[in-house]
């Protein structure tokens, strides 16, 4: 690939945002991410990322550069911990609480989600590239979206290199390669089958386009805008990107494996991609996260992009992550400066260098008051709460919830969420799916939806407020077999139906698959798969933050 002096200037001109980071230089320009089907043609490029892994594995998990510790940012579990200090005392000096499972969802905002994996896959990439030992290393991009594309990388699917599965030599073992994978999705020496893998990323799970149609980065809520919002710290909200693809994709290669324990009852053991603390261990996650950094550049590049519900100058301002260089050393900078790619020296094959991305408006001076902190669970008011029927929703058929069989016995008054104002300020209305057991819903996800009760029309489009998003799959709380609550802001969706009374309401969970068959002649049946938890809750919350909304716009 030829890069020309005039995309090496146009990257210099744009790369000059934040202070902190230098212009890109001339090797910067030279390293461009490519998608994974055209790096993957290239022997020398194929050679340097399994030198680099294998090596970055080679080394103690305590130090700074290695694979583990550099998962670990992203997340790690007490077991893995306990493991790995074993052969290295080191790790027992780290401090976790620092450097480790650092992941936004655990207690931060949804905005923090794509500045953090940009910044984590930058500091990644940096380290990848000097064990590479290759100047131009840049991590490539799984690009799903393209049909060909969705069955998953051979290169990372295969252990054995020379496809000889009785050659254990530690040579022959793939770097890339990861056990803790969805078998049917990922594995290619499957020993029942020669026609692997069987299956295939689903249309739906490599689904972009409410993102893509999205006008805005922050929302008015946590879910309604490309990049979530400031307005929780409930970590089963989530901005537009993070719900589809990222989501999707991490829970279908981790896969979730169904069984039944001694006594009779039935488990579910998620894979290492379909678990946070678990899911940077695997190889695939940086090609993953390269292309969601992507996706966000694709989005940021189209005109009429709007920054919509800005945070203050403080929140750009603040630095609560951190990372390491190529030497080991701590690097601490602020959110502001993940927002620009082109000023980290990232770029990838298909960016269009002519089109400046949105751009961050300059720091405007003004102190933004917050009207409180952001709102968490504990502060959520139980005013006015309504209890419905337990959920139990097959994977066969949507599945209607009734928001009027009220638990009487909870004190619930159906008659009093009326619409009040419905502005940014505003008190909202949330619906809370309580205990949902996401482990057991195998390669499954439920897109959720607020109907009229007597509408027996088609479901609402996804761009409409009646619809709420997805169920949270890929979940960053506790354990990865513990039922999760499920909050959803819905005023814009009673808005949108003009209900001042929710009694004449349905929740409407409608099942989409993750993976199909790639025989599509011999595409099993449905499984008996169904996604179960204790009920749903409504109630009435005081607004979480006060924002301003910036009008400036990508043209």
């Amino acid at each position: 690939m030829n890069i020309t002096r005039r995309d090496t200037m146009k990257l210099a001109a744009l790369g000059a945002v934040a202070a902190a980071f230098p212009f890109p230089s001339a090797a910067q320009a030279n390293r461009v991410r490519l998608p994974l089907h055209e790096f993957v043609l290239d022997d020398r490029l194929m050679g340097c990322l399994r030198k680099g892994v294998k090596a970055m594995k080679a080394r103690m998990p305590s130090d700074p550069l290695s694979w583990f510790f550099q998962a670990s940012i992203h997340g790690v579990t007490d077991q893995l911990w306990t493991e790995a200090a074993k052969d290295d005392p080191g790790v027992l000096s780290v401090d976790r609480a620092k450097y480790w499972n650092q992941c936004p969802h655990k207690g931060e905002n949804s905005a923090n989600f794509l500045p953090w994996h940009r910044g984590y896959t930058h500091h990644f990439e940096e380290i990848l590239r000097m064990h590479t030992e290759e100047d131009d290393f840049a991590i490539p991009y799984w690009d799903y979206s393209i049909e060909s594309q969705r069955t998953f990388p051979k290169a990372f699917g295969i252990r054995h290199l020379d496809g000889n599965k009785d050659n254990d030599a530690p040579d022959n073992i793939n770097p890339l390669y990861h056990d803790e994978r969805d078998s049917f999705l990922c594995d290619y020496e499957y020993p029942l089958s020669d026609q692997l893998p069987l299956t295939e990323l689903s249309v739906r799970a490599v689904d972009t386009s409410r993102v893509m149609a999205c006008p805005v980065f922050f929302g008015t809520t946590e879910s309604n805008a490309v990049g979530g919002g400031i307005i929780d710290t409930d970590g089963t909200t989530r901005g537009l990107l993070e719900q589809s693809p990222h989501d999707q994709i991490h829970r279908a290669v981790g896969g979730s494996v169904s069984g039944i324990d001694g006594d009779g009852n039935p488990t579910s053991v998620v894979g290492g991609m379909a678990y946070p603390p678990t899911a940077g261990f695997d190889p695939i996650f940086p090609i993953h996260h390269s292309n969601i950094d992507r996706l966000w550049v694709v989005w940021a590049s189209m005109p009429g992009k709007q920054w919509g519900n800005m945070p203050s100058d403080a929140w750009f301002d603040e630095k609560p992550w951190y990372f390491f260089d190529t030497s080991g050393k701590e690097v601490n900078r602020s959110r502001r400066d993940y927002f620009d790619h082109r000023a980290l020296g990232v770029r990838f094959k298909d960016e269009d260098l002519t089109v400046e991305p949105l751009p961050l408006p300059a720091p405007s001076g003004v102190v933004v008051m917050a009207a409180g902190a952001p709102l968490a669970l504990q502060q959520r008011s139980a005013a006015n709460v309504i209890v419905a029927m337990e959920i139990d929703a097959p994977v066969t058929e949507p599945t209607k919830l009734p928001l009027s069989t009220v638990n009487e016995a909870a004190g619930a008054d159906n008659k009093t969420f009326n619409r009040m104002s419905l502005g940014a300020h505003a008190e909202r209305v949330a619906l809370t799916l309580k205990g949902l057991n996401i482990s057991q819903t195998d390669n499954w996800g439920f897109d959720v939806f607020v109907v009229q009760r007597d509408d027996a029309g088609t479901l609402p489009d996804k761009t409409s407020p009646q619809y709420l998003g997805t169920i949270s799959i890929f979940n960053h709380q506790g354990n990865p077999a513990a039922p999760i609550d499920q909050r959803f802001d819905i005023t814009d969706a009673l808005s949108a139906l003009s209900a001042s009374d929710i009694a004449g309401l349905d929740v409407v969970l409608v099942p989409y698959e993750l993976v199909t068959s790639r025989d599509k002649a011999s595409r099993p049946q449905p499984t008996e798969t169904r996604l179960k938890g204790s009920g749903l809750v409504v109630s009435r919350e005081a607004s979480g933050l006060a924002i301003e909304t910036m009008p400036h716009q990508h043209k």
